[in-house]
């Protein structure tokens, strides 16, 4: 009776791009990927709320969730895979293949590998080939991961090129990284030479793994290593740690493009986030005081001028911080002459210009620098703002800057203008789960920033809340609610019937409690 299926039907990669193909094909002339898609993105993502940026999934699960055994799946896919590695076929095949594109993979690597290097009576050399084609062939993401994963248990170099390709995209780097460190000779200068492609998760799952072992790549970290699509602070300690930064700056002059790579890395550690930060550091205290040393020469854009007034922020910080910190490295005659420094430099007369004239930039990076530098300099630049919002009404960056702001004349202009500016029937569409990812949900993105700040405005954005409650996007009702939980006055009878309607039609439960207590409350206020 097979015969009636199509092999498209019951074999799932038939009729399919492999990943290697497209991949393959995506490339520009220097050997870049154009974009981060994949062929099996819509099948892949269907269904699952959210649609994560190309390796984001595996990088954030690695980084901060520990994953489970998945006993039962482990064990399924070891005896699916000794039985294809024992006598292969594509009735075997198929049945990895779909039990694959079902489970969380992360999640069962390692106990999978381990699993399979210990089952007995299979074939090495049928195992290898059949991880090979799975990686060459495969035209779903996890089948191409797992291939990789069990080639890397083979230390030869004829996977080489397959693995090095897969892993300039950002989905696939973690896992070509850990192939190449266990099963390629010379691992540290493949590492280096992908490095040099990744620019997201990939990025850092390669950094993260490189051995400083050349004065070539020891620059690098230091000037461009740190740099990264997902957030620089992950890299920042690392990659000033094993590039010596502190020895760098050491020099009697440095180049404009360490100067860069410090500046950047000195923001970051001072950011905070997910991984090691400033105090983590133990040449932050050299560090800091080189690079001010090479600004009094050096600093001459805004971007420059934007790590100082990081820097001030961080010198500034309250003394029971400063204490543990003079035990580390740090001194206090030397946060003194530092802070001198950098105030000597923020009063130069010639940001004057630059910040005039970065506030009318077009390109959102200046324009960013420029607005930093104006509120750090105390100058009034909501005028400026709201002028260029009026020319730009989706603008996140406008809106977020002009709602920040303590008077409610200022704060109403704005509501006003976004009354009239956001496709407010667009959004106010019905409750559902939508969690706002896409270009289709930037309305929705626009309202969230400006509901945000409505709590500090007694009255103030009533049609704004209410088209927020109607919203399909969770975090437009939540910021609703937040605006209302923060005003103490009575009601108007329509904005309490738009509650009670938001309650009776809320999906998410979470949100329903918060609109009841919301309304409980408002009753017990109104009856005293």
């Amino acid at each position: 009776m097979l015969r009636f299926f199509r092999r498209e039907a019951l074999y799932p990669w038939m009729g399919k791009s492999s990943i290697y193909e497209f991949i393959q094909n995506n490339m520009d002339e220097a050997g870049h990927l154009r974009d981060n898609t994949l062929p099996d993105d819509e099948e892949f993502w269907d269904g699952k709320g959210i649609r994560w940026v190309a390796g984001g999934l595996d990088g954030a699960f690695s980084h901060h969730v520990a994953g489970s055994n998945g006993e039962v799946n482990v064990r399924e896919l070891v005896q699916l895979i000794a039985k294809q590695s024992r006598k292969p076929g594509n009735k075997t095949r198929r049945e990895t293949y779909v039990k694959l594109m079902q489970v969380d993979l992360l999640s069962l690597i390692d106990p999978l590998l381990e699993a399979l290097l210990r089952e007995p009576g299979g074939s090495l050399e049928n195992l290898y080939n059949e991880a090979y084609w799975m990686a060459e062939h495969g035209a779903d993401r996890n089948v191409v991961k797992l291939g990789m994963a069990i080639l890397g248990q083979f230390q030869t170099e004829h996977h080489k090129q397959l693995v090095m390709l897969l892993g300039k995209h950002d989905e696939f780097t973690l896992y070509a990284a850990v192939a190449i460190q266990n099963s390629l000779k010379d691992s540290n200068s493949q590492l280096f030479e992908l490095a040099r492609f990744a620019k997201g998760w990939g990025k850092i799952h390669l950094v993260e793994r490189l051995e400083p072992a050349t004065s070539e790549i020891k620059d690098w970290l230091i000037r461009n290593g740190f740099r990264n699509e997902v957030m620089d602070a992950y890299l920042a300690c690392i990659c000033a740690r094993n590039g010596e930064l502190h020895l760098a700056l050491e020099s009697e002059l440095i180049d404009s493009a360490l100067y860069e790579g410090a500046g950047g890395i000195i923001t970051a550690l001072l950011s905070g986030g997910p991984a090691e930060d400033i105090d983590d550091y133990e040449h932050a205290a050299t560090v800091v005081k080189q690079y001010l040393r090479h600004a009094e020469r050096m600093c001459s854009t805004l971007s420059h001028l934007v790590v100082l007034f990081d820097l001030v922020d961080f010198l500034n910080q309250d003394e029971e911080r400063w204490e543990s910190r003079y035990q580390t490295g740090w001194k206090a005659e030397d946060r003194e002459s530092l802070q001198e420094i950098c105030r000597s430099i923020i009063e130069r007369k010639e940001w004057t210009d630059q910040i005039s004239s970065g506030l009318q930039s077009s390109a959102p990076g200046e324009r960013f620098d420029a607005i930093r530098a104006g509120k750090a300099l105390g100058w009034d630049i909501w005028p400026i703002l709201f002028e260029q919002l009026q020319k730009d009404p989706l603008n996140h960056t406008l809106y977020f800057e002009v709602m920040n702001t303590d008077e409610r004349e200022r704060a109403q202009a704005v509501v006003g203008f976004a009354e009239q500016a956001l496709p407010l029937s667009r959004i106010a569409t019905g409750s559902a789960d939508e969690l706002g990812i896409g270009p289709m949900f930037e309305p929705h993105r626009l309202l969230s920033v400006l509901l945000q700040s409505l709590d500090r405005f007694e009255g103030l954005g009533v049609t704004l809340i209410t088209t927020g409650l109607k919203s399909p996007v969770v975090n437009n009702r939540n910021m609703a609610l937040r605006a209302l939980e923060g005003w103490t006055a009575r009601w108007t009878d329509t904005l309490r019937e738009n509650l009670l309607e938001a309650a009776t039609n809320e999906p998410d439960n979470g949100v329903k409690e918060r609109i009841e207590k919301l309304l409980q409350q408002n009753d017990e206020g109104n009856s005293k």
